[in-house]
């Protein structure tokens, strides 16, 4: 099973997964693959403009030209991350999903196998991993499972290691509370280590200082289910605590976090994202890597 101890034994092996490690063998990435949350955010940062697929392209590059090689890894998603991918100086991951939600408006909780994401694909876009946002309920549980094995059989297939996203949605009944929560996220990594991912990524229970010891908790339940690395999310998160979220969990056991929002979200609030994220960008990032890496100490 995973734990803290395994962080070097695991950055020696030769796990195609370990090329999106940093030089502490952690995984300090970003992820970008956003699509319609992302045209959402951008029209209501620019009081509900409209948003093109070009704005979403252009958006994307310049948050991979603003982290440069900060990231060991960075996150894209095939309709509108090209550009981005073909600049990236770091390992790319590609979004191999299509994402919808059952209400208007509402989280994530459809996804279905992109097939349009083929070998070709891959080369264009340099890709080392394949991504899957898999949306985990307890009563869907076999369903989630069978979605997670055959998203695993097309990264064999394409001779990439996978990662795979499991998140609780949506989140009701007894998963509304953060006890709850926290119980669904390990069940979740529970069900899916039997399909076997090369890196597992999934949510923290984490709003404030005094979700700490449950966050660290849950971490390392979470961590005694896999026997990959895994890592963290940021969305749900605020960007001023997603650094101390990303740190309980890897103080539990987690090998570090695949972070979006935190890192780049207040530039869709800004007249210039080019110019906030050149500025806070890579900062944002190195705060969160610095948080992780102190737990090494």
């Amino acid at each position: 099973m995973n734990s803290p101890t395994q962080i070097t034994s695991k950055a020696s092996s030769v796990n195609p997964i370990d090329v999106f490690r940093d030089s502490r063998g952690l995984f300090t990435m970003v992820a970008v693959d956003q699509r319609g949350s992302l045209r959402h955010m951008l029209s209501t940062g620019r009081g509900n403009a409209a948003v093109t697929d070009d704005d979403l392209t252009a958006f994307k590059a310049q948050v991979i030209d603003a982290v440069g090689d900060a990231a060991s890894g960075v996150l894209l998603d095939s309709d509108f991350g090209l550009a981005a991918a073909q600049s990236s100086r770091c390992p790319v991951i590609l979004a191999a999903d299509i994402l919808s939600s059952s209400e208007v408006g509402g989280p994530v909780d459809i996804a279905v196998l992109d097939d349009a994401v083929t070998a070709e694909t891959v080369e264009q876009f340099r890709a080392k991993a394949l991504k899957f946002l898999l949306p985990w309920h307890p009563a869907r549980r076999s369903e989630a499972v069978d979605l997670a094995h055959a998203f695993m059989e097309r990264c064999r297939e394409l001779g990439l290691p996978g990662v795979l996203e499991g998140v609780v949605r949506p989140r009701e009944g007894d998963t509304v509370s953060p006890q709850g929560f926290a119980d669904a996220l390990i069940t979740a990594a529970a069900d899916l280590a039997a399909t076997q991912p090369d890196l597992y990524k999934t949510e923290v229970v984490y709003t404030g200082e005094q979700d700490r010891e449950l966050a660290e908790a849950t971490a390392r339940a979470i961590s005694e289910q896999l026997y990959c690395p895994w890592v963290v999310l940021s969305s749900g998160v605020s960007g001023e605590n997603f650094p101390d979220a990303a740190a309980s969990a890897v103080t539990g056991g987690a090998s570090g976090f695949l972070a979006g929002r935190a890192v780049w979200s207040e530039a869709t609030k800004a007249s210039q994202p080019g110019d906030y994220l050149n500025s806070h960008a890579a900062k944002n990032l190195q705060k969160i890597t610095d948080r992780v890496w102190a737990t090494q100490a």
